[in-house]
């Protein structure tokens, strides 16, 4: 009885710990639609790990005038804070993937979550093979891009994030874009670099697929 008690606590805060992550999310259900989601994760996090680090190494944030900077970074810190109250983060993924080895009534949530997992994983991969022998600059930066390609470019329905057609990506794509000389690092301008790894990006997501595994037969199935 003690036990079970027990393995029912561990269960629940199992799942609190998942579901806790993002308490007003906003799922989709149609996969094309798991691919926005899957981008808007990948902004909620490379976000927050950033302002982190700005907050924690007490950074100076500069791009272009002091006008400029605050409105690019007003702006960031506003969509983050939104993307936080409908959007998980990796961490929600990697806790839930970790507990349902150990739980099995989370595998079922686990399994809903594959497509989205499946794109993060295409797009963080392609990032990391990117910079693999070279330090990455400016996030901020390669997340309006990102963003700006997929929603302008690619024309992404937005319909379940209204909050993105508040932002106006191309006034800060332009802001970068126009003081492109402060971001030179070892003769390498970073603001091209970004531009030519968030392009990749994109394209790698939009050629990646999700197929559910097919090759499980149910008892109910094979009985028959």
């Amino acid at each position: 009885m003690l036990k079970n008690m027990l393995l029912s606590n561990n269960i629940l805060e199992a799942t609190h710990n998942v579901s806790n992550n993002c308490k007003n999310r906003i799922k989709p259900t149609m996969l094309n639609s798991v691919k926005t989601e899957a981008i808007l994760v990948f902004s909620r996090t490379a976000l927050e790990r950033y302002f982190t680090e700005v907050e924690e190494n007490d950074f100076e944030l500069k791009v272009g005038t002091k006008e400029e900077t605050e409105y690019v970074y007003t702006t960031l810190r506003y969509l983050t804070a939104k993307l936080q109250e409908v959007v998980v983060n990796v961490d929600y993924l990697l806790n839930l993937v970790q507990s349902a080895k150990t739980y099995p009534e989370l595998r079922k949530i686990a399994k809903l979550e594959e497509p989205l997992i499946n794109y993060y994983d295409a797009m963080a991969q392609q990032v990391s093979i990117y910079y693999k022998d070279k330090p990455a600059y400016m996030p901020e930066f390669l997340i309006i891009c990102i963003l700006s390609h997929w929603i302008l470019e690619e024309e992404k329905s937005t319909d379940l994030y209204p909050f993105l057609k508040e932002i106006d990506f191309t006034e800060l794509f332009y802001i970068f874009e126009k003081n492109r000389e402060e971001f030179v690092k070892d003769d390498v301008c970073v603001v091209s670099d970004i531009l030519n790894i968030a392009t990749q990006t994109v394209e790698k997501l939009k050629k990646t697929k999700y197929k559910a595994n097919t090759n499980r037969i149910s008892k109910t199935r094979k009985k028959k």
